[in-house]
């Protein structure tokens, strides 16, 4: 049996697009995301629905609100979600390497 993992990074924070934002945030640590980041992110869950060729079974995701909102906004975008709801972080993975396959998607890069 072989495990597929994807890692991917959060999408574009409002404080970089706006750096007052800090100014007037009551968690100036935890950033949201700008509309930008939502809407790579949904971009980038539609890309990897379309060029995986295997489902999505878990998620794994960071508890900063920019991380949950990528994550969100890549669920929403897969046509077909398997068990998002059911799934369950379990101290049990597998970590026999031999049994992981890495794929890295191609990049979407700033204009």
């Amino acid at each position: 049996m072989h495990q597929n993992v994807i890692v991917m990074r959060h999408g574009d924070r409002i404080d970089n697009f706006d750096p007052l934002w800090t100014s007037t945030a009551a968690r100036p640590w935890d950033p949201p995301l700008a509309q930008q980041g939502q809407d790579r992110a949904s971009q980038m869950g539609r890309s990897i629905q379309q060029s995986l060729g295997f489902p999505i079974h878990r998620l794994f995701v960071s508890p900063f609100l920019r991380c949950i909102q990528t994550a969100a906004e890549f669920v929403i975008s897969l046509s077909a979600v398997n068990n998002v709801h059911g799934s369950i972080i379990s101290d049990d993975i597998p970590d026999d390497p031999s049994n992981v396959k890495v794929h890295k998607p191609k990049l979407m890069h700033h204009a």
